[in-house]
């Protein structure tokens, strides 16, 4: 979906139907995987040695300022904002695209191992 996004971003004009469709696929998908990150960590912390708990707590709080971070972007950017201004959301969606990708990577890093 985030490639969905950069391509619609490469538009000379918004798209804004798809866009709507596209921000409500990404934004339930993503509140999906935040909550499975969450649990998947509130077990590791209970199951995995003390030693081990530091990078789970850390991706703890890397997912809760990624989602401050992501309502942030969506109250900022409405549809009307977008129409406004398609330019300024471009850049801005690139960056939060970049920051979701990093998120996902950090995720992957910390928790492929215990699964």
């Amino acid at each position: 979906m985030l490639d969905e996004l950069d391509t619609l971003c490469e538009r000379p004009a918004p798209d804004e139907a798809a866009l709507a469709g596209l921000r409500y696929r990404l934004t339930r998908t993503s509140g999906a995987r935040r909550k499975l990150i969450e649990k998947l960590c509130l077990e590791l912390q209970t199951t995995l040695p003390e030693v081990e708990i530091g990078p789970i707590r850390a991706l703890r709080e890397s997912n809760v300022a990624a989602m401050t971070s992501s309502s942030d972007h969506i109250g900022t950017w409405s549809l009307r904002e977008i129409m406004k201004d398609w330019p300024g959301y471009c850049h801005a969606s690139r960056q939060i695209q970049r920051s979701m990708r990093d998120q996902i990577e950090l995720e992957k890093t910390t928790l492929y191992s215990h699964l």
